[in-house]
């Protein structure tokens, strides 16, 4: 039988192990975090143009066919109305078309529709509709907190840059419904 090494404090050698590895495992999560929270409070300024909706959304659709393939799911853009013009920064609204297209194949969505349309104070309204499995009641008031995640493997800050993407050009993203048929989230630009 081996004898346990113990420090001046009556610590053995595995207790000393389990605490370093405790701290390690702390550290590398703050890290974590601080990088997650550094994405998040870094938005930059918009660089806003002039974009033709069906272009962009073509393009947002592009990047995601092969994700949205591999998931057995479609995704359509259905503008109600021809030619529908945004004045936004090209990436940084992409980013969010992106973020809620993952999100809903990460729902099990197959289906997956964006439509818009001019709204009654000239905004653009554009809506991201999807059959995956519905937003939990309990979560739908806290998505857009930031570190709020309903996955196992989500960081909890792409609706929260989403939302903050949006204010930043004066415009608005709500998740409007989300049930056993749908969920919908509403995009204004103004």
């Amino acid at each position: 039988m081996m004898a346990k090494s113990y420090d001046e404090n009556g610590h053995s050698e595995l207790d000393i192990k389990a605490g370093l590895e405790t701290i390690s495992d702390s550290s590398k999560n703050l890290i974590d975090f601080v990088q997650t929270y550094r994405q998040l409070s870094g938005v930059a300024k918009p660089i806003r143009r002039a974009l033709d909706l069906q272009e962009l959304m073509d393009s947002v659709i592009g990047l995601n066919s092969e994700f949205t393939a591999s998931c057995g799911a479609t995704c359509v853009y259905r503008p109600e109305e021809p030619d529908l013009m945004i004045y936004a920064d090209e990436g940084q609204i992409s980013q969010i078309f992106i973020n809620l297209i993952k999100n809903a194949l990460h729902a099990g969505a197959k289906k997956i529709v964006i439509s818009a349309r001019m709204g009654k104070d000239d905004d653009v309204v554009v809506q991201v509709a999807n059959d995956g499995e519905a937003i939990p009641v309990s979560a739908q008031e806290q998505i857009f907190i930031p570190f709020y995640t309903t996955k196992k493997e989500g960081s909890g800050i792409g609706l929260s840059i989403s939302r903050q993407i949006m204010r930043n050009h004066n415009g608005s993203i709500e998740l409007i419904r989300s049930d056993a048929q749908q969920t919908v989230f509403e995009l204004r630009f103004r």
